[in-house]
């Protein structure tokens, strides 16, 4: 029997920061988010920056951060006094990079150009555009706030506000959208310019408003080949107008890959904080009490507003680096993997990985493993077959 060894973690060198507040529950989200919850913004920034703060006494030797992400829920929602006060907690706490990328979610119907400019000011760099679709049609049957013409407004007070890195958001396959609406969708966006684009297939989760409509058959749909289509032609059109195709759902102009994001496809550790926020340090990865006035109640008693934690060891955490590699579509360094691991990822997963070969999957290539094209539509069968039973 292979012995997995429980190899070293370096130290994180990144922060999410979890802002779970919005204005309306959009009827496919199944977040961590709340609307309605205004009167707990000042609680709650206040407990997220002790926690912060308590976080960075116990990780003093803790390298200096690279990437500090704010994601929701809807951050934007907040004041722009709190959300300054929050980087700033982060800045003062933590040794940020002279170049960190500090990314920060907005919707569009949540911001203007004075509140962009302050947010650019106080040291935010990278802005991800919550768009969606750029159909009105589209915008309300989904439950966004914001209309399309707002969308691109907020785009062009970004840009005026110093933004040079923008990514945008879209989902597809939504409920009545054929592939010309979805091309019409790709080309306005790719007419912008931005910096990141990034595309996600309307998925019905349970819990949602969707999950219910759709099980009482009032969600039309687009079928599963249709929704492999809207994806082809994603990746045809964004690569055309040269964007880099570099990870299942997200594209980038060259030098603008989300450097947030290839901390978790690289199965790095960083530091979580806020309601339902989870981080991986040390091999243990803990999330955060959900609810937000929980959340804010352990802190105010000076508790551990953990609400579970697991450490990842042997086989899974393996199998788990693996897996979120293949996500890139320029797979796992082999080398990179042994040297951080000890282990040889072809000999620890030989009857799996020979498997997903022979189904035309995955391939071995120039000392990577990596998917194919045809992996790349299938990434849950991959992901199946190399989870630990």
């Amino acid at each position: 029997m292979t012995n997995y060894p429980d190899y070293v973690v370096p130290p994180p060198k990144a922060a999410y920061i979890h802002i779970p507040f919005c204005i309306s529950k959009c009827g496919y989200c199944d977040f961590n988010s709340f609307p309605g919850m205004e009167s707990l913004f000042d609680g709650y920034v206040d407990a997220l920056v002790r926690e912060i703060i308590r976080t960075g006494r116990e990780h003093k030797q803790t390298n200096r951060l690279d990437s500090v992400y704010f994601g929701g829920g809807t951050p934007t929602v907040l004041p722009t006094d709190k959300l300054i006060n929050i980087l700033a907690a982060i800045g003062d706490t933590f040794d940020l990079a002279e170049d960190c990328e500090i990314t920060l979610e907005a919707n569009p119907g949540t911001v203007d150009q004075s509140k962009l400019a302050q947010l650019r000011s106080a040291g935010f760099n990278r802005l991800s555009l919550g768009v969606q679709s750029l159909d009105d049609e589209f915008l309300s049957a989904i439950g966004r706030i914001h209309t399309a013409r707002e969308a691109l407004d907020a785009y062009v007070w970004a840009r005026s506000s110093g933004f040079t890195n923008i990514g945008i958001d879209l989902i597809f396959a939504l409920p009545r959208q054929t592939l010309k609406h979805w091309e019409s969708a790709l080309n306005a966006v790719v007419g912008m310019y931005p910096e990141h684009i990034s595309l996600y297939e309307l998925s019905i989760e349970e819990g949602t408003e969707f999950a219910e409509l759709c099980a009482e058959g009032q969600l039309d749909l687009p079928d599963e080949e249709l929704g492999l289509e809207m994806y082809e032609a994603a990746i045809a059109t964004l690569t055309a107008a040269g964007y880099e195709h570099y990870e299942v759902s997200n594209f980038a102009r060259a030098g603008f890959r989300s450097r947030h994001n290839q901390v978790y496809w690289y199965n790095e550790s960083y530091f979580g904080f806020g309601a339902g926020a989870t981080s991986y340090v040390n091999g243990v990865r803990s999330v955060r009490l959900s609810d937000p006035r929980r959340y804010v109640e352990a802190i105010n008693r000076e508790e551990d507003p953990v609400e579970s934690s697991e450490r990842l060891t042997g086989r899974h955490r393996l199998a788990e680096t693996l897996i979120q590699g293949l996500r890139l579509l320029e797979g796992v360094d082999l080398r990179r993997f042994r040297d951080d691991t000890g282990l040889d990822a072809i000999d620890s997963f030989r009857e799996e990985i020979s498997s997903l070969v022979r189904n035309g999957l995955v391939e071995v290539s120039e000392g990577r493993l990596r998917v194919t094209h045809k992996g790349l539509l299938l990434m849950n069968d991959v992901a199946v077959e190399l989870i630990p039973t």
